[in-house]
């Protein structure tokens, strides 16, 4: 720049000096010139007196293609520098960042290190810097460039980077370099093409995120032409770094140590030089297999480090611990048992002398049957022990460890399985039990005993039985092995029946089992309650009783008639209650389980249940359902469900109409007891029931009856019988009413009309018979021409009761009221028609003669009917053809019929001989409120006598 100035400035000078001479105006001209040139030397010396910062020097730039970074040095005295990355081709700027760089005090150089995601062969790059200081910045450096692969000295196809470990989860770029006068197409990650950067004109760059772990010989990542060849590709290896953990060593000879841990997660590789390495305190583990990680040494020490490295990362483990704190001995060897019936001897050795001296604990696992146990000895040197609590006739496998006993780590290894087998001895008790099928048969049973129980194989079973009055009576009978039970005939005599059971094995017989047999009792002697269990699992209690025996929980199935099979327990004489375990009764099956105390002077029943352990719904419908109609109802019976399969207690039933497309419920008969149901208000028609039990489990299946509805005509018939029935039974009971009670219904509604007074001599002729009218009625006599006999009024003061039998005159004249003189009309018997008289009486007639009078107001007469002559006219019609009186008498002629007498209020004839006098007056039937007779008219020629067939029967005379 300084030289650019002074040039400028010469220049100007001379040009000043040429032209001074021309003109005038060269005088203002040079003096304009001289104060631009008088500038000129002061910017100029401003500028050489503040330079700006210098280019950084000695610029260099190194690549490391395991890292995929660029190291960038120079030497320059600023601090900050403007750094610029570009790929050459393209010119396509990289990275452009001002960085700040240190002087390395070794070199005197600053340095500055950048890492490509792009790998640094898949083009070239240059680099440049230039030095700033706030605001000013120096010249920038000469570019300097690494030569990537795609120069054209290489014109093979490359792919970079090759074989690439990555870890999981990480991205990877990868660039695919085509070769000359090939036409790049794409890269190609599991089939899938990827999306490409244009890195310059050969080489071409794309990006794969999130690897997943690959598989043992890495993932593939092809790059294509346009003709679908493949042009080249490259193989990732992606997985974990190291993750070992839990280091741990421990002494086996109490000199020498082997360190162990655990791998913890897998890497992923599987190559080898990709596998995890080993160093423990600094010394290399060669022998470390994969599925073993440990190393072993010939000395110990107390402290350990444990490094595990790969491509990927590193981790280190440390332990440390005294010897004696982790001793963990070998096995034993050579073991010898000598076994008794009960117990076993057993002794090993040791391959090391050291544990002579050693303090350990010993575990002995004794395994028979599926089933373990340990023992547990110590001692110093530990080679023997004794083992007890064997059975006999068992066949048992040994095997021993052991371990520092003062300071235990953990247990050594197990020795080789060593067997023995026990001897025999007698068999154990039999758990003996006798079921009563009636009261004169039984069972003894007893449960079989295992091999552990029978000590030795068995030969026989011995049954004892006796009665209780017998001190020493048994009767003894062998069995063989294979049975469980025999049945017994129990006598009917008071005493008690002991029966005993015993087990015979080559060894001996077992201590016999001792038991009084229960007496039998009917579930109908016993109150039985209901019990259902939960899941199987059911809960039985009891109240206490004698039972220095225990007791014994006893259960059959309920439906069971013959050979049952009969299960039971046992349970201590402190306890009151016991649980049956699922399994013990099978689900839907009704058992009887009866709980009795057992003594020594005999076994009595304590408590008796129906039990379910899990009730189900009915499997079967109930039993003979019919229908039968009774008017418009239907009675519904049916035969309960079988006990075997109820399945569960029935806790009533359900009565459906069966409708096409559904079930409707029409009652829910709640009591289990039931039999029958009247369906009630049935319209005629055809119907269909569903019966239904049902449990707590829900219901089952359903019988199903059809029924039509119809008419009736019987029950009309008997319906029309029973009313005919009632009312004759009705009319029988008021008619007998009424006969015990006829005195007060004919005085109640036909009271007797009282015959008329009898005064004097009624065995004399007839005389007058005198009546009183009533005072507001006057009565004509009128003397009847065929009678000589007849009613006339004869005055009060001339009426003469001498005998009756005076003939008195009626006196016209007198004002008061007339009384009248009834002759009495006598009605002849048959018995007496042989008699006669001109006054038609009699003696013998008087008795049977029947006279009614009837008291009613009497119109009083007129003058035209009362004649003195004639008197009063008889109410009586002579009979057709009838003679005189008188002429009838003086020829002997047989006296007139009985109805022919007097005829009291009796109707008249309209043509009756002088009716035309009488009207109507007298003898027409009216009302009580009338003057007039009420007597109803007849037209017969011999009227019934006035007395009724009602009136005989209230008198009782038929």
């Amino acid at each position: 720049m300084l030289l650019k100035l002074w040039i400028h400035q010469n220049t100007i000078r001379a040009a000043l000096q040429s032209v001074s001479a021309w003109s005038p105006w060269s005088v203002v001209i040079m003096q304009e010139y001289t104060a631009l040139l008088v500038l000129l030397t002061f910017h100029l010396t401003h500028c050489l007196t503040h330079a700006g910062p210098a280019v950084p020097r000695s610029v260099s730039v190194q690549q490391d293609v395991s890292s995929q970074s660029l190291l960038v040095t120079w030497e320059s005295d600023s601090a900050l520098f403007d750094i610029e990355i570009l790929r050459t081709e393209l010119m396509e700027n990289v990275f452009n960042d001002t960085v700040s760089a240190v002087v390395d005090p070794v070199s005197g150089r600053r340095g500055w290190t950048w890492s490509s995601v792009v790998p640094l062969q898949c083009t070239s790059h240059s680099v440049r810097i230039r030095a700033r200081e706030q605001e000013e910045v120096s010249e920038w450096s000469p570019l300097q460039t690494i030569a990537g692969s795609d120069v054209p000295d290489r014109d093979e196809a490359q792919m970079y980077p090759q074989d690439a470990v990555v870890a999981v989860g990480s991205n990877l770029t990868l660039c695919c370099i085509a070769p000359e006068r090939q036409q790049f197409d794409s890269i190609q990650y599991k089939h899938l093409k990827l999306q490409v950067t244009m890195l310059s004109r050969r080489s071409f760059a794309a990006t794969v995120t999130n690897l997943p772990k690959s598989i043992s010989t890495g993932t593939n990542i092809i790059c294509c032409s346009k003709s679908t060849t493949i042009l080249t590709g490259t193989v990732v290896f992606s997985g974990y770094p190291p993750g070992d953990k839990d280091l741990q060593c421990e002494t086996r000879d109490l000199q020498g140590a082997e360190c162990s841990w655990s791998m913890g997660r897998d890497t992923g590789f599987w190559r080898k030089k990709l596998l995890t390495t080993y160093t423990l305190n600094g010394r290399r583990c060669e022998e470390v297999k994969r599925e073993e990680k440990r190393c072993v040494f010939d000395h110990w020490e107390n402290s350990w480090t444990l490094t595990a490295a790969n491509t990927l990362g590193s981790v280190q483990l440390n332990d440390s611990a005294p010897i004696t704190d982790r001793v963990r001995p070998v096995a034993p060897v050579n073991m010898v048992a000598v076994a008794q019936a009960w117990n076993s001897s057993l002794q090993w050795n040791w391959t090391l002398q050291a544990y002579k001296t050693l303090d350990m604990i010993c575990e002995v696992q004794i395994t028979t049957g599926g089933r373990s146990d340990t023992r547990n000895f110590s001692g110093v040197g530990l080679s023997e022990v004794l083992l007890d609590g064997l059975m006999p006739d068992v066949q048992y496998s040994l095997s021993v460890r052991c371990g520092s006993r003062l300071r235990f780590w953990r247990w050594g290894d197990c020795s080789a399985p060593y067997s023995i087998h026990t001897l025999m001895d007698r068999p154990e008790a039999l758990d003996v039990w006798v079921y009563r099928d009636s009261e004169t048969t039984g069972q003894i049973l007893w449960k079989s005993l295992s091999v552990r129980d029978s000590h030795g194989a068995l030969v026989a079973y011995e049954v004892y039985q006796k009665d209780g009055e017998e001190e020493d009576g048994w009767r003894i009978l062998s069995l063989p092995p294979s049975v469980s039970s025999l049945s017994i005939t129990l006598s009917n005599s008071s005493s008690d029946v002991i029966v005993a059971v015993a087990a015979r094995n080559p060894a001996g017989l077992s201590l016999r089992s001792v038991l009084v047999v229960p007496e039998f009792q009917a579930g109908s002697q016993q109150g039985v309650s209901e019990l259902v269990g939960t899941d199987g699992r059911v809960d039985v209690s009891w109240r206490h009783a004698n039972a220095s025996g225990g007791y014994v929980v006893e259960w059959v199935p309920a439906a069971c008639a013959d050979h049952c099979a009969v299960q039971w327990i046992r349970v201590p004489q402190l306890n009151s209650s016991t649980i049956m375990q699922p399994g013990s009764l099978e689900a839907g099956v009704q058992y009887t389980l009866s709980v009795f105390a057992v003594c020594d002077v005999g076994t009595d029943l304590v408590e008796r249940y129906q039990v379910y352990g899990q009730e189900l719904v009915p499997s079967h419908s109930v039993k003979g359902l019919s229908a039968l109609q009774s008017g418009q109802n239907v009675l519904l019976s049916w035969s309960p469900v079988d006990i075997s399969n109820q399945r569960g207690f029935i806790r009533g039933y359900s009565i459906y109409l069966t409708k096409p497309s559904q079930l409707q419920l029409i009652a829910n008969v709640t009591d289990p007891a039931a039999r029958a149901y009247t369906v009630p208000g049935l319209s005629l028609g055809s119907y269909k029931f569903t019966v239904k039990a049902y449990t707590s489990a829900g219901e089952g299946g359903g019988a199903t009856v059809a029924i039509k509805i119809e008419s009736n005509s019987d029950m009309l018939v008997m319906q029309i019988m029973v009313a005919l029935g009632v009312m004759s039974f009705t009319l029988i009971v008021v008619s007998a009413f009424c006969y015990r009670k006829r005195e007060w219904v004919k005085k109640a509604f036909y009271p007797e009309i009282p015959g008329p007074k009898l005064t004097g001599d009624w065995s004399a002729p007839p005389a007058p018979l005198d009546v009183k009218p009533p005072p507001h009625s006057l009565v004509h006599i009128v003397e009847s021409p065929e009678w000589k006999a007849g009613l006339f009024p004869v005055p009060e003061e001339e009426e003469s009761y001498d005998n009756g039998d005076e003939n008195v005159e009626a006196d016209t004249d007198s004002d008061e009221p007339a009384l009248l003189r009834y002759y009495n009309q006598l009605v002849t018997d048959g018995s007496h028609s042989g008699q006669s008289d001109t006054s038609g009486s009699s003696t013998g007639s008087v008795d049977s003669a029947q006279t009614q009078v009837t008291y009613t107001g009497i119109q009083s007469p007129t003058p035209s009917q009362w004649t003195p002559a004639h008197g009063y006219r008889p109410q009586m019609q002579p009979a057709e053809g009838r003679e005189e009186p008188g002429a009838g008498l003086e020829t002997g002629a047989e006296p007139e019929s009985p109805g022919v007498g007097y005829k009291p209020q009796c109707s008249w004839q309209p043509d009756s001989p002088g009716a035309e006098n009488f009207g109507g007056c007298l003898g027409s039937p009216t009302s009580v409120t009338s003057s007039q007779f009420l007597i109803p008219e007849t037209a017969e020629d011999h009227p019934e006598p006035s007395g009724t067939w009602f009136q005989n029967l209230l008198s009782g005379k038929f």
